[in-house]
């Protein structure tokens, strides 16, 4: 049984132990902060509503410009943290966008609706654009926690390699099996994903409920097109929605999809998954796949690599952004993994340089919006998280936050944007996992 395995174990169980007064500490405090509002009021925000407390778009990108939708897809996947009533006035009233559908996905494997997401509607004279938003982790629910850790891999049928395990039950995967015989907690689990189902209207599941929306829509507005979106653990299942689709063979969808957006994805399949994801998915329907980084954060790098034949890696390159806002195009991961001495001498030498950067962030954080603009300014919240968490204890996690990948896309130029994704369509496609 390899180290993964026993963190992914004792994760699970320690989370099932904190899940109860973990979601009561979030309650207290989401509570204190909107002051005893009501949770489904549509003033009622997150703890990530008041780190990063905007929720306006940018008006100095419009339409047609290269971040256009780099930027807003950030904003509909931190908007995807807020209740339905916070997301439909948003979406209507601010950003001046038609509001379709709010849900609330049921996960079989967990006996209950873990999994959130929804769809809004951008129609203008240019181009008709419908966009599919994940939520991520919600930082008090161990639920959520509880899937991120679920480093398992599945082989489901008709899709090439292996899976999270965690991820795709999140997306609806119902239908699997554990070899019993295999001693390996993270090894031969295996699933069928059917393309039809009879779904019980109180139980939804999101792939099969998001397809046949879509299908729906794309019925009435047979010229838009269609992006998917998500931060963290949203972005995981923005990445194997159109896999699924694929599997279905989904080829009027696929051809409308023109953007996968995601930021601070971690690791979803083995190698064999990306070469599918590369080949059969992204160039064969001309989809852009945008996977957008931001620092030293440490979510990319999740589940942690340690056998280089099982492994999950991400396929494609990644646009990382430095803390000066400054892009760049990073190539694919490796399929070989440094011997655990050069791992762990790494990791010494990141921590170090992170933590540093840290303490920059935290200086940078008290002047931007002097300097950027009032956009800019941070909160007393994030700048309290960016000194106890950045700078005391771990400054890796700090960079997973919203306000360093919205100012990103907003700050990013023009031309580098332009010219990413084209990269990923351009690579050999011969070339193996």
């Amino acid at each position: 049984m390899r180290w993964t395995a026993f963190l992914s174990i004792f994760v699970e169980i320690f989370l099932k132990l904190i899940a109860k007064p973990l979601k009561k500490l979030g309650s207290i405090i989401e509570n204190f902060l909107n002051s005893c509002t009501q949770r489904d009021n549509k003033d009622y925000y997150s703890i990530f509503g008041f780190i990063d407390t905007r929720f306006d778009l940018d008006k100095k990108i419009q339409h047609g410009d290269a971040k256009y939708y780099p930027a807003l897809s950030m904003m509909a996947s931190k908007l995807a943290y807020e209740n339905q009533a916070v997301v439909q006035t948003t979406i209507s009233e601010r950003w001046k966008m038609d509001f379709v559908d709010f849900y609330n996905f049921y996960n079989e494997f967990k006996q209950k609706s873990t999994t959130q997401a929804f769809i809004f509607h951008n129609e203008n004279i240019d181009e008709d654009m419908i966009v599919v938003a994940f939520r991520g982790t919600s930082l008090f629910s161990a639920e959520d926690w509880s899937t991120d850790f679920n480093y398992a891999g599945v082989k489901i049928e008709g899709i090439p390699g292996k899976t999270h395990f965690g991820y795709m039950l999140a997306l609806g995967l119902n239908k699997y099996s554990r070899d019993n015989d295999n001693d390996d907690y993270l090894g031969n689990i295996s699933g069928t994903w059917p393309k039809q189902i009879e779904q019980d209207p109180k139980r939804p599941l999101a792939y099969y409920t998001l397809r046949e929306k879509l299908k729906e829509m794309m019925s009435r507005y047979e010229n838009a097109k269609i992006i998917v979106t998500g931060h963290s653990f949203g972005g995981a299942l923005a990445v194997l929605f159109p896999a699924v689709l694929a599997l279905h063979g989904e080829v009027e969808l696929l051809d409308k999809l023109e953007g996968i957006y995601t930021y601070g994805q971690p690791r979803v399949g083995d190698g064999h998954f990306g070469h599918f994801m590369k080949n059969n998915v992204i160039r064969e329907h001309n989809i852009k796949y945008y996977r957008i980084v931001y620092g030293y954060d440490i979510v990319p790098q999740l589940p942690p690599r340690d056998d280089a034949a099982k492994s999950f890696k991400h396929f494609g390159t990644a646009l990382r952004f430095n803390s000066f806002y400054h892009g760049k195009i990073i190539e694919e991961e490796s399929n070989d993994i440094p011997r655990i001495v050069v791992r762990l001498l790494y990791t010494l030498i990141l921590a170090i340089v992170a933590r540093i950067v840290a303490v920059w962030q935290f200086i940078r954080g008290l002047f931007i919006g002097y300097i950027a603009g009032p956009e800019f300014k941070e909160s007393w919240l994030l700048l309290g998280l960016r000194f106890i968490i950045g700078i005391l204890f771990f400054p890796r996690a700090i960079d997973h936050l919203f306000q360093d990948y919205v100012n990103s896309t907003r700050i990013a130029s023009d031309d580098l944007l332009e010219n990413y994704p084209a990269n990923l369509a351009k690579e050999d496609s011969a070339q193996g996992p």
